[in-house]
């Protein structure tokens, strides 16, 4: 008996072992209508089976929370943003049984999952896209963007002073918007003006962040590069 039960705790902790997927919990809120929702944030665009192990993990140590929703996220996204963050995938535990509750973790827990932007396989199709126009040019960045579906190359053409150019595709590889933005350096950050507006992006340290002319000082949107 004694033997059986030292097996059954190394099973169960087995079971809930922290998944080898890194992971980061940025942020827990309990709504008045009892549903509990954490945003965490993955590296990069990690599996669904990673990420239903990730929840797993979290649903085991949060055992309390019958109504459970957890958001992930990408790299590059800011609590700071007026435009919100991006959600990658999401993954929910309900009190009562719902339809979408498809899903089984490894505690045999019934869940829904749904990649909200783009499945890691979509997003390495997206990457290897080089259109025509491309060759010769220096690439500065690859930007997917998971509330457009779209993803937006920038590039130096050295044949034209080095001017920066911008080529946003759609999922099929076809140029949806192409713009020569008017590069403006104010206070030594470089600004890449894309509207008559005044809408600008900034690129520092592989995110790009997007700013709206409704509020030139604060950021709107912001991406990681390559993700």
């Amino acid at each position: 008996m004694k033997k059986l039960l030292i097996l059954l705790l190394v099973v169960l902790s087995a079971c809930h072992s922290k998944p080898k997927t890194p992971f980061t919990i940025l942020r827990s809120v309990k709504a008045a209508n009892g549903i509990t929702t954490i945003d965490v944030q993955v590296n990069n665009r990690v599996s669904k089976q990673e990420m239903v192990a990730i929840a797993a993990y979290i649903k085991s140590d949060s055992s309390q929370y019958k109504n459970l929703q957890i958001n992930y996220l990408l790299p590059g996204n800011s609590y700071k943003n007026t435009g919100g963050i991006t959600i990658y995938a999401t993954a929910a535990y309900h009190n009562i049984m719902a339809a979408a509750d498809t899903v089984k973790d490894t505690d045999n827990n019934l869940l829904s999952f749904e990649f909200v932007g783009f499945t890691p396989e979509k997003a390495k199709q997206l990457l290897a896209f080089k259109p025509d126009s491309m060759p010769g040019k220096r690439i500065m960045g690859k930007f997917i963007d998971d509330n457009t579906k779209t993803i937006s190359i920038i590039y130096e053409d050295k044949r034209d002073d080095d001017q920066i150019h911008i080529l946003e595709l759609d999922t099929l590889g076809k140029v949806v918007s192409a713009i020569v933005p008017m590069e403006v350096t104010y206070k030594g950050v470089q600004k890449l003006v894309v509207s008559q507006k005044g809408d600008y992006l900034v690129l520092k340290d592989s995110v790009l962040t997007m700013y709206s002319s409704d509020d030139f000082e604060k950021p709107y949107r912001s991406i990681k590069e390559g993700l």
